[in-house]
C-alpha cells in the first residue's frame, strides 16, 4: 500500500469515527476521542511510514476542530491547558501527533531491545534522521511528559493573559485537592463545565475581551466604567459589591462551612449570618471573623474566610493573617489554645494553600 492510500484511509477512519462521537454527550465525547479513537489508529501509526508533519497538520487539525466545538471555545482561545492532566485542571486529552509519536517510540523501542541480533542491528543503522526524534524516549510515558510539559512551558511563558490562571494556581493553590477539584468539575452540566474552561483560558467574553476581539466600540464595565477585565467581573465591580453580589457569593460558602459543623459534640458555634449567633459576643464588633467555634471552652478556632480571584489566593490569605493577629494574642489570654483557620477559596472554587488549616480543624473535630 501506497503511502497516500495508507494517509487516505487512516484520515478516513478518523473522520468516520470522530464524525460518530459529535452526536454523544459531551463527556462521553471526551471519553471515546481518548480511550477508543485514538486507540483504533494505534496499529496505522506503529507500522507505518507515514510522517509526523503529515499527522500534525491533517489528523491534529480535524481533532483540534472538534475539540473546540465540544468544549465551546473559540479560535482565539488556547487548547493547551485542555491537554494538562485532571490534577492541574486540564482533560488530559492528547493530540494525534502525540500518539504517533509514542507509537513509532514502540515501533524503535522493540528494535532496539529486540533478541535478534539483526534487528537491534536494524535500529542501529536506521537511527538517523526522522527516527532520531522517536530514540530520545525512553518509554511512552516520556512521551505525554514531554507534550504536557510543552503546554505547561506554553501558558507559564509565552500566553499572559490566557495562562494566568494556571501560573497563579501552580504558585498558591493547594495541589493536593486540585483531583476533588476536577472529580467535581467533571460531573458538572455541559453549559457550566464549558463555562469553567473559558474561564480557566481567559475566553470568556468580557467587554476588555470583545474590544480586543473587535466587537465592542468599548472595553469598559457598563456599569462601573472601569476595564472589564475577567478579575474586575469576578472581584473588582463596585456596582457588584455595592449590590451584594460578592457578599452572596461568600456567605452562601460560609453558610456551607457552618452547616457542617452544626453535629460537632461538646462545641458553641458564631457565625455572621442570619440565624447565628454572631461572634461579636466573643471578639466585639471592630474585629469579626466570619466563624467562631468554641470546644468546652477550651480550644476556640477562629475561621475567616475570603473567595476571591486566582491572582489573589495568597494576597487575600496573607491580609486576613496579619488582620486577626491582634485578635488571636487577646483570646489566648482566654483560652487554652486558639486556632486561626485561614480559608482563601477562588470563585472557581480552587483552595489556597492556607485552607489547609480548615482540613486540620475538621480532621481534629
Amino acid at each position: 500500500m501506497s503511502d497516500e492510500k495508507h494517509q487516505s484511509d487512516i484520515c478516513d477512519l478518523f473522520n468516520n469515527i470522530i464524525s460518530k462521537i459529535d452526536e454523544l454527550h459531551l463527556h462521553h465525547k471526551i471519553l471515546l476521542y481518548s480511550r477508543y479513537l485514538l486507540s483504533k489508529i494505534t496499529w496505522d501509526f506503529t507500522i507505518t511510514d507515514i510522517s509526523q508533519i503529515w499527522v500534525c497538520e491533517t489528523l491534529d487539525g480535524i481533532a483540534t476542530k472538534y475539540i473546540r466545538k465540544w468544549l465551546e471555545l473559540a479560535i482565539s482561545a488556547t487548547l493547551s491547558n485542555v491537554y494538562l492532566l485532571y490534577n492541574k485542571f486540564g482533560l488530559n486529552i492528547i493530540l494525534p501527533s502525540t500518539k504517533f509519536i509514542q507509537c513509532q517510540t514502540v515501533s524503535r523501542l522493540a528494535l532496539k531491545s529486540s533478541i535478534n541480533e539483526n534487528i537491534r542491528e536494524l535500529w542501529s543503522i536506521t537511527s538517523t534522521n526522522r527516527n532520531i526524534q522517536y530514540d530520545i524516549y525512553s518509554n511512552t510515558k516520556d512521551v505525554l511528559k514531554a507534550f504536557r510539559q510543552k503546554n505547561e512551558q506554553r501558558l507559564q511563558s509565552n500566553l499572559m493573559s490566557q495562562g494566568s490562571f494556571f501560573s497563579n494556581i501552580v504558585k498558591n493553590s493547594t495541589l493536593a485537592f486540585n483531583s476533588l477539584w476536577s472529580s467535581v468539575h467533571s460531573k458538572l452540566p455541559k453549559n457550566i463545565f464549558n463555562f469553567s474552561l473559558r474561564y480557566i483560558n481567559n475566553s470568556l467574553p468580557t467587554r476588555k475581551n470583545l474590544f480586543k476581539w473587535g466587537l465592542s466600540s468599548s472595553a469598559d464595565c457598563s456599569f462601573c466604567f472601569c476595564p472589564e477585565s475577567l478579575l474586575h467581573v469576578i472581584s473588582g465591580c463596585k456596582t457588584y459589591l455595592n449590590e451584594g453580589r460578592y457578599t452572596w457569593r461568600h456567605d452562601s460558602v460560609l453558610n456551607l462551612i457552618a452547616s457542617s459543623l452544626l453535629d460537632v459534640g461538646r462545641s458553641k458555634m458564631y457565625v455572621d449570618l442570619p440565624g447565628f449567633i454572631s461572634p461579636s459576643v466573643i471578639t466585639g464588633d471592630e474585629l469579626r471573623p466570619d466563624l467562631l467555634l468554641t470546644i468546652e471552652n477550651k480550644i476556640l478556632y477562629i475561621l475567616e474566610l475570603t473567595v476571591g480571584f486566582e491572582t489573589n489566593l495568597k494576597t487575600n490569605s496573607d491580609r486576613k493573617h496579619e488582620k486577626y493577629l491582634t485578635l488571636i494574642t487577646d483570646q489566648e489570654n482566654i483560652y487554652d489554645e486558639v486556632k486561626f483557620v485561614n480559608v482563601s477559596i477562588s470563585s472557581l472554587g480552587e483552595f489556597g494553600e492556607s485552607t489547609n488549616t480548615l482540613f486540620d480543624m475538621l480532621h481534629d473535630l
